[in-house]
């Protein structure tokens, strides 16, 4: 009797441990699985920048998603092209704004933020946009505002001035990109939709890329002259009707009556060029402080930073790459946020985002009448 319960329980013993065994088979697989899913799900030559892409995570007590993660991925991607091009071509270029802000007090992306600001002193922004024209490649797009053409004005045949702007922005939002000096890159393969109504335009994850002009306070009456030019060009761009409404009732102008005349009549994407040809010319030596003159002409909040705070780049943890500062970054941070080390919640940029589709596939099946509520 005593042999046959301890044999018994031998058998037991033993189909415990093939089940055990079984068990962590199983286990290892799913494993296995949950290990080589990721690589599936990535973008085909999408590097990995951020540190557990797949895993929600709390940063700073906001919590930080997969997809927020992935998101941040594909905008590191984008930044390593950029990063690629400038090696090559020794263009300098800076982490700016919250990307900079990031950098410095998260080591990474604001947990709460969406996109990723880059600047180049206009030089180097010059010398950028004639070299993109060869190195960018599908599925990566170059979205420059002087690419575009206004809506009643005729197609243009280079398939890159296919966008337009639509009517109604020029009435409700003439301070809105395309209007002010910017290149967006992208990735067609993504969506980051900031604008539901513009189903027309390039809306896949992107990065801005920011020109850096000089800015008040100038050391000279000439150069501050010429930067009154400057604004006057940005509001006849984005304002036009400020502009016609001067010329009529005779207010004194700094741009020669017939010369701003022409200047209106031109297409939106020869009046964008025109622009950056005058402040490329007029980026003089002895500047002492730069900015976006967008800040100083149609933003409520002109931001200035020193030209010698540029003098030198260093490089500052972000995520899992480092990236480019100018050597006083705390002297820029200090100019645009005051008291930077405090975090202050901004709203992201998104209302629709994602990695694994197109904007192109979301907007041939979203509802946007139902969307639009969300607004």
């Amino acid at each position: 009797m005593k042999d046959t319960i301890e044999h018994t329980i031998d058998r037991m013993l033993l189909r415990q441990n093939e089940l055990l065994q079984t068990q962590n088979e199983l286990l290892q697989q799913l494993i296995a699985q949950k290990n080589s899913a990721p690589e599936k799900n990535l973008l085909p030559d999408e590097k990995i920048f951020v540190d557990d892409l797949w895993r929600d995570e709390i940063r700073g007590g906001y919590v930080v998603t997969a997809q927020r993660k992935r998101l941040w991925n594909i905008q590191l991607n984008l930044i390593a092209e950029v990063e690629r091009i400038c090696t090559k071509h020794n263009i300098r270029w800076f982490a700016y704004g919250g990307t900079l802000l990031g950098a410095a007090r998260h080591k990474g992306f604001i947990p709460w933020d969406d996109d990723v600001d880059i600047s180049m002193l206009r030089p180097d922004y010059e010398k950028f946009k004639r070299v993109i024209v060869e190195e960018i490649k599908p599925p990566y797009f170059v979205d420059a505002w002087y690419d575009y053409r206004l809506e009643d004005e005729e197609p243009a045949v280079d398939k890159n001035f296919q966008q337009f702007v639509k009517h109604d922005q020029r009435t409700k939002h003439p301070t809105w990109w395309p209007f002010w000096p910017i290149i967006k890159l992208k990735d067609s393969r993504t969506t980051f939709v900031q604008y539901l109504d513009r189903p027309h335009v390039h809306q896949g994850i992107w990065i801005d890329i920011f020109p850096f002009d000089p800015v008040p306070p100038f050391a000279t009456r000439n150069q501050a002259k010429i930067f009154e030019v400057e604004r006057e060009m940005m509001h006849a761009m984005a304002r036009p009707d400020t502009i016609r409404k001067a010329l009529a009732e005779n207010k004194p102008l700094l741009v020669n009556r017939d010369d701003l005349k022409k200047f209106l009549a031109l297409p939106h994407r020869t009046k964008a060029r025109v622009i950056d040809d005058y402040f490329a010319k007029n980026f003089h030596p002895d500047t002492v402080n730069v900015g976006q003159v967008r800040g100083h002409t149609l933003a409520k909040h002109p931001q200035y930073y020193a030209l010698k705070n540029f003098s030198q780049t260093v490089y500052l943890p972000f995520e899992l790459m480092k990236i480019p500062a100018p050597v006083g970054w705390e002297d820029c941070l200090k100019s645009q946020y005051g008291n930077w080390r405090k975090p202050v919640f901004a709203k992201p940029h998104a209302k629709v985002f994602s990695a694994d589709f197109s904007y192109r596939d979301f907007f041939s099946k979203a509802d946007i009448g139902k969307i639009d509520k969300f607004q």
